[in-house]
């Protein structure tokens, strides 16, 4: 039997005067203000949701939308947080459970080139000292090691890669699972206690948020350490001179907002902005941005409804998002989120995508002078991580939902130990077949109107 928690909740009922503009205004829902003022009553109520919790992405806008800062975000949290005690997660989520057996961690292993190993080693064995400046990598970076593997920017760090904090829960808070995210608080307040350093810097907008105000706010852990982003960080090294940069870029490009980038009023959106423009790019943005921004895809598996459906409902609200970058005439689409990098290079080999896609990082390297192997890189991981998905998608269909139960790894058996996977191979060795992709990406585009749920 899975307890629940003791929490403070976040949605403040005293403040909600029932309106409906979160609904009402939410660029995905966009309920007529009476069905959207019935929704969020049923939602207080706890009665069945008609919408929200089957169609939300999860993105935060509606909490800016809020007139009265009532939080209605943190009530369809909860609500699913209430889901997952009758229900569990899908089977689909073994893909990113980092203390479960055959999640995306482990299966790239399989797949991770020499260099990349030896980058993802010394993060991982990394031991902070008190006077080291930390930097966590994070799960999504370490998908992805070479975005910011060997640059220059690591030497002011101390690199720190421990996938068993679950980027502090940035992600599992997404989708409500309220309770695991408070275990997983307690279990990085001891890491961090350990470590004796006083600053953290996140490679992701999400978990500075995540350690510096949820923790704190609403699970009322406190943790020691003063946390920045890495976003942060660049633009400060930047305006400095400390970080130089060598060259103007001269490219348009269109900037994704992230779901996390709407929490603290918008606090992240400019920063981006203001990188970008001081490595020489043109912004364009987008039709949805900032406080309107579409997800990248990641937030339609927190609404799932059937686990066959989640990759391709994932994928489904990812399109929207190439397809309105794709409208602005931007060469580039740009990213400052490593969790949504990985879904978007998915969706762009899949849908053949011509804009060309960057980690903000990366747009930094390029101005600093430094080289990077794109964008093959990039094409051979997006076909790696399709490659397991299908996978995963193909073995969750014969497992039952499941309760995350475990935080910490196993310290006698790995999550890491790679097995020989010899389907995942072999359809890793298909996807290197041009005509195996084309063919592939017709068969998702089906299966994406055959499964879609939303």
């Amino acid at each position: 039997m899975i307890l629940k928690s003791e929490r403070t909740p976040a949605f403040r009922e005293d403040l909600c005067t029932k309106c409906g503009i979160c609904f009402n205004k939410c660029p995905v829902l966009e309920l007529p203000l009476e069905e959207a003022k019935e929704e969020i009553n049923r939602l207080i109520e706890g009665d069945k949701s008609r919408f929200v919790l089957w169609r939300c992405n999860t993105c935060f806008s509606c909490n800016l939308y809020c007139p009265e800062n009532a939080n209605p975000y943190q009530l369809i949290l909860e609500r699913w947080n209430d889901l997952y005690y009758k229900r569990g997660v899908p089977p689909l989520y073994t893909f990113v459970c980092p203390t479960r057996e055959g999640n995306i961690w482990q299966l790239l292993n399989v797949f991770l080139s020499t260099q990349e190993k030896r980058w993802i080693l010394t993060w991982m064995n990394n031991q902070p000292k008190s006077k080291d400046e930390v930097l966590l990598i994070g799960n999504y970076t370490h998908l992805f090691p070479f975005i910011i593997g060997g640059s220059k920017i690591l030497e002011y760090f101390k690199p720190v890669d421990l996938i068993d904090q679950w980027e502090g829960g940035a992600y599992l808070y997404q989708g409500g699972y309220l309770d695991v995210v408070e275990k997983i608080a307690r279990r990085t307040k001891k890491d961090f206690d350990k470590w004796e350093t006083s600053k953290i810097v996140a490679a992701l907008d999400a978990v500075q948020y995540i350690f510096q105000d949820v923790h704190s706010r609403e699970l009322n852990i406190k943790h020691s350490q003063s946390f920045s982003s890495l976003q942060q960080w660049l633009l400060e090294k930047i305006e400095s001179k400390e970080l130089q940069l060598e060259k103007q870029l001269h490219m348009t490009v269109t900037v994704h907002d992230n779901c996390y980038s709407k929490v603290l009023g918008g606090k992240y959106w400019e920063s981006a902005r203001t990188i970008l423009k001081k490595c020489g790019c043109k912004i364009i943005e987008m039709e949805h941005h900032k406080k309107d921004s579409l997800c990248c895809g990641f937030g339609a598996g927190a609404s799932w409804i059937r686990n066959i459906s989640i990759p391709f409902d994932i994928l489904h609200e990812g399109i929207k998002k190439f397809q309105e970058a794709e409208r602005t005439g931007a060469k580039a689409l740009i990213s400052y989120c490593t969790g949504c990098i990985y879904l978007l290079w998915a969706t762009k080999e899949l849908l053949n995508s011509k804009i060309e896609l960057f980690h903000l990082i990366e747009i930094v390297r390029m101005a600093m002078g430094e080289s990077l192997d794109y964008p093959s890189a990039h094409k051979k991981r997006a076909w790696d991580i399709i490659a397991i998905i299908t996978y995963e998608w193909l073995v969750s269909l014969f497992k039952p939902s499941f309760f995350i139960t475990k935080i910490t790894f196993d310290q006698k058996r790995s999550t890491f130990y790679t097995k020989n996977h010899y389907l995942l191979r072999i359809i890793r060795m298909l996807f290197n077949s041009s005509l195996m992709k084309k063919l592939y990406r017709k068969l998702f585009m089906i299966l994406i109107k055959m499964l879609n749920t939303r």
